[in-house]
């Protein structure tokens, strides 16, 4: 019985050593190891909606456009040292441009809010702002971390598309 559960014992350790380190990432983002990646959640009047296929990433004279892999965007090298992004993508109905992202909040898994009317409590909003304009981003990384931008949202016609 002794030399059996070693043996269990010893292939439980092994089998550790061998499962990729991006099986243990946080949430449903498989990061491999150094990568910068970041998923988008999209919340319209508090229901769940498709989020974007591809994103475009803007940092000072450089511009990309990622695609969706593994539930994720990939950050490209070449934007790791720009302290500020801005991210633009279109979903069914809307186009959404949000402008100076940290950079820091390209590694983890967002919800952006979005609204016709009026944000559930506790989601704060430009004072003055037209709501069906407003992008609530909330950033979940080691602390949660949010931020809004009035001007953001611009709803796309049927014949604009998506």
């Amino acid at each position: 019985m002794v030399k059996s559960s070693g043996f269990w014992l010893g292939l439980l350790v092994m089998s550790m050593w061998i499962v990729p380190k991006n099986m243990f990432a946080q949430g449903d983002v498989a990061l491999a190891e150094g990568a910068r990646c970041f998923a988008i959640h999209l919340h319209l009047n508090g229901q769940d909606l498709a989020g974007p296929e591809m994103v475009t990433l803007r940092a000072r004279n450089t511009v990309n456009t990622v695609s969706l892999q593994n539930k994720c965007f990939q950050l490209p090298s070449a934007m790791l040292q720009s302290e500020l992004i801005d991210l633009s993508f279109t979903v069914p109905g809307n186009s959404i441009h949000l402008s100076d992202v940290p950079t820091d909040f390209f590694h983890g898994s967002w919800d952006i809010e979005l609204a016709d009317k009026k944000f559930p409590k506790g989601i704060s909003v430009p004072k003055h702002a037209n709501v069906a304009e407003v992008c609530a981003l909330v950033f979940h990384g080691e602390k949660d971390q949010g931020l809004s931008q009035s001007q953001c949202r611009k709803a796309l016609s049927a014949q604009q598309g998506n």
